[in-house]
């Protein structure tokens, strides 16, 4: 997102949502307290179940996952004493009955506590890979889950976590790869109705093991995350709350700002253009932050529409796009076109891969050759009398992206396709369009990664969502290529990173030879905050910014 990747969403979220009325006031008499704007609304805040990025950013204020990255991309521990590895024991490579596994073995710093004061223990993770591992739970992501063999907690103290591997897996330690929810409130509710569990009221307000835990959560106004009582050590937040208002138009998220009421603009829903706009008229008054990143925008093609199965109709609408023009029209240059699904900074990059540089001339040919012709005096090409129309869907009120589909409507018809738009609140967009691949033809979007993860749960053929696998997976496109499946399988087990960056950069070219997606720019990410707000540190990936809450403080 579904660990690994969980290729979380990066959205922006337009369903029209009301301010808190209470947080302001708040906010102005207590120092201690940070408000952040945020342009969307978290689909859940229970840890197996979540899906937005909105959802990952309030959740990490009180993160206690065993390893994090920092904001220089380094995976450093967090919630574990050390990262397990060949050189240090705790990690084993062992074969049993012919068959290559592996054991890593975790040990659990004292620091973090539930909030009602009982200590996380490796129970908690046990008891979550038992939930995760329920077929009848709609969990996205099951990467991670199929390879563990089974999970052990040890030690009097139940502070040291055993993973067995039924094979090698190269992403053993990566960020969010072990979840945990509080067994003693958690295994209740799902021993009485486990069916239930993703809907219960834990989500509306979990209790969290880190600096911070969620206090409430009022649907279309407001979060609120206090101060864990129970954390301890380095962990201990400076702050006593954070709260999230939800705000979802950017010119009231900057008169927020402005006015004092809030002292952040969440990178989560901000667009480069609207940072940029805001900088042309604030720039002495507020610190503003680029960051290069691991976000690729893109349009993804349902390969179950006859039109789009064709590779050739796919290659036109490619040449036929215009996406450096779009850049220069919109960001100013300043996010750079993508060509395949890793940027610049990702290990997996590869530059040698099929570029679609703009060419009408090139997209009519594909289109010709494609069984699809212009009838005489008509702007619309047609095969077997049926017109060359699609749909195309984004999150609505979602002005930057509004404007690509326009720009992509209009070039579009250029080459003889008729372009018909229909967006969605980004809830329903990502929440029941795209997680049960009810989209007609066309859906713009965009993944966020990390640095360490071959995005396998977006490719592989087995994570198609369906009725059939309960929506797993995040394979929307719905393309399912043998080699692609044998490279990411294969990239999973591959220990020894030299090797496992070949085999993904071998992924980018079979990606742009097949076109499953059209890769649209790699987005910066970008956030505002007042010059007060201190310890403020993006990361550009999958991981939010409030990675470091506990650090955050205000200097006036």
């Amino acid at each position: 997102m579904r660990k690994k990747i969980i290729l979380l969403f990066f959205i922006l979220n337009n369903v029209f949502l009301f301010s808190c009325g209470g947080c302001k006031k708040k906010h102005l008499r207590n120092s201690r307290t940070i408000t952040i704007g945020l342009s969307q609304e978290p689909d859940s805040l229970f840890m197996p179940f979540k899906e937005m990025m909105a959802s990952e950013e309030v959740v990490r204020a009180g993160n206690y996952t065993l390893t994090i990255f920092d904001e220089k991309w380094r995976l450093i521990p967090w919630a574990a004493k050390e990262i397990p590895t060949l050189e240090n024991g705790l990690l084993e490579l062992f074969r049993e009955g012919g068959v290559e596994k592996m054991r890593t073995t975790w040990h659990i710093k004292d620091d973090f506590f539930w909030p009602d004061g009982k200590p996380l223990t490796a129970d908690d993770f046990v008891f979550t890979q038992k939930v995760v591992s329920d077929p009848k739970q709609e969990v996205v992501d099951r990467t991670v889950i199929e390879k563990i063999e089974k999970m052990e907690s040890r030690g009097k103290d139940k502070k040291t976590l055993i993973v067995t591997w039924n094979e090698r897996y190269a992403y053993y330690h990566n960020y969010r790869q072990h979840e945990a929810v509080p067994k003693h409130l958690v295994e209740p509710l799902y021993d009485q109705e486990p069916e239930k569990l993703k809907k219960a009221k834990f989500g509306q307000a979990p209790a969290l093991a880190g600096s911070f835990t969620i206090k409430e959560w009022i649907p279309g106004s407001h979060i609120v995350a206090e101060r864990n009582p129970s954390i301890k050590g380095m962990f201990v937040p400076n702050m006593d709350e954070i709260i999230w208002r939800l705000i979802p138009q950017t010119n009231t998220l900057e008169a927020n700002l402005v006015s004092g009421t809030i002292d952040a603009i969440s990178p989560t829903g901000l667009t480069i253009d609207q940072a940029m706009q805001i900088e042309k008229r604030h720039k002495d008054k507020f610190d503003f932050y680029y960051t290069d990143g691991l976000q690729w925008e893109h349009v993804d093609f349902n390969l179950d529409n006859e039109i789009l199965a064709d590779k050739k109709v796919r290659m036109a609408l490619a040449y036929g796009a215009d996406r450096k023009g779009i850049a220069k029209s919109l960001f100013e240059d300043r996010q750079p076109v993508a060509h395949g699904t890793e940027p610049p900074k990702s290990p997996y990059f590869n530059q040698n891969i099929k570029h679609y540089h703009y060419s009408p001339e090139l997209a009519k040919k594909l289109l010709d050759e494609a069984g699809w012709l212009l009838p005489p005096e008509k702007e619309i090409r047609e095969k077997n009398g049926k017109p060359l129309s699609l749909v195309i869907m984004t999150t609505s009120g979602s002005r930057v992206r509004e404007q690509i589909e326009q720009f992509l409507q209009s070039q579009w018809r250029q080459i003889g396709v008729q372009i018909n738009i229909r967006n969605q609140p980004a809830k329903v967009f990502f929440g029941e369009t795209m997680r049960h691949r009810k989209y007609d033809g066309m859906a713009m979007y965009a993944w966020l990664k990390d640095p360490l993860v071959l995005s396998d749960t977006l490719w592989r053929c087995d994570y198609i969502p369906s009725e059939q696998n309960n929506y797993l997976g995040q394979n929307y496109p719905g393309w399912c290529n043998k080699q692609a499946d044998k490279i990411v399988k294969m990239a999973s087990k591959t220990l020894d990173e030299e090797s496992r960056i070949k085999i993904g950069q071998d992924f980018e070219v079979l990606f742009a030879e097949e076109l499953p997606a059209l890769p649209l720019f790699f987005r910066m990410e970008v956030s505002i905050t007042r010059k007060k707000l201190k310890n403020w540190k993006p990361t550009g990936m999958l991981q939010p910014v409030s990675w470091n809450a506990y650090e955050w403080k205000l200097d006036f």
